[in-house]
């Protein structure tokens, strides 16, 4: 074989490599540029309103004003010191926290429910939806006015009964965090079941019945195999849930303005107050980056956990 020859070949041979590399970078510049205009979406819609946030927490600006004078950390300081952030964020935490405790219980129960064969199930799944498609305002002010004290349709059966007529729980200062919570959990628990429900019908049904060969009882069959095919779809709904709960403003603005005394106002109402009340942008948004930093540092944890778990399972 002459050396001529070889290098033909290994010519021919290498044409279809350069050929094949040339087709993968050009697919890659073509997806580049596809995806070019979704970023800059992205960035002008999240990147540059968090900087725009940053930059006005270390301005003194107020609300009616384009006048801004640098301070530095200075609206963070007064944000930390003020009266009413310690009880703000212990109010968000118990909201949020409360709230997702009671969606996860209630909609994975129902979820179980509808996931079991019955009569009329796929028009009772549907009617599930009902809570979740009212919007936060019909259903703030629809509760508010079934717990009104004079008018209230709770009372007027609590009152047919000849029980005394109960205070609305908004107006009570011991029962008005768990008033909002229930709420805000009747009107989002729809979610979890959607979600719970899906990932049920995905888990194999021989693993049941060899269960229940093995003689295993209803509760051993969810310990062992409904709750594990669960557990990561839950930690990524309650990542969702707490972002959503901590962020939440309607529900407990309709509901009770924050009160009374400040007992179920939240992180978000405060923010509300600095801005449209005491009109200081500057510490309005030094609040906000601080939620920001507690809900980022949350979701670190919970993808943390998310991971061990997947480690786990696998």
């Amino acid at each position: 074989m002459s050396a001529s020859y070889r290098v033909a070949m290994a010519a021919a041979e290498s044409r279809p490599r350069r050929l094949s590399r040339w087709r993968e970078d050009h697919d890659r510049f073509v997806g580049f540029l596809l995806l070019m205009p979704l970023v800059a979406l992205i960035l002008g819609l999240t990147v540059y309103p968090i900087g725009q946030v940053m930059h006005l927490s270390m301005q003194q600006q107020g609300l009616f004003s384009t006048e801004q004078t640098f301070v530095g950390l200075a609206n963070f300081q007064n944000v930390l010191e003020h009266e009413a952030f310690t009880r703000s964020v212990k109010n968000s935490f118990t909201f949020a926290f409360g709230s997702l405790s009671l969606q996860m219980a209630i909609g994975l129960a129902v979820a179980l429910l509808l996931n079991r064969q019955f009569p009329l199930r796929t028009p009772i799944r549907g009617a599930m939806l009902f809570s979740y498609l009212v919007p936060y305002v019909v259903a703030a002010l629809t509760w508010r006015f079934m717990f009104s004290d004079a008018t209230g349709i709770l009372n007027y059966f609590i009152r047919a009964s000849g029980l005394p007529i109960a205070p609305s729980p908004f107006g009570s200062i011991d029962w008005s965090m768990f008033g909002v919570i229930m709420v805000n959990t009747w009107k989002n628990f729809p979610f979890m079941v959607l979600v719970f429900l899906a990932q049920l019908q995905t888990i194999d049904q021989e693993l049941y019945e060899a269960a229940a060969v093995d003689g295993a009882t209803t509760f051993q069959q969810f310990w062992n195999i409904t709750l594990p095919s669960l557990l990561p779809i839950m930690l990524v709904v309650g990542m969702l849930r707490t972002i959503w709960n901590f962020n939440n403003f309607e529900v407990v603005f309709l509901l009770t303005q924050g009160g009374p005394l400040g007992r179920t106002e939240t992180l978000p109402l405060l923010i509300y107050r600095f801005v449209f009340g005491e009109f200081s942008l500057g510490r309005g948004a030094a609040l906000a980056v601080i939620v920001f930093g507690i809900l980022v540092s949350m979701s670190i944890v919970y993808w943390i956990l998310y991971e061990r778990m997947q480690d786990r399972l696998r």
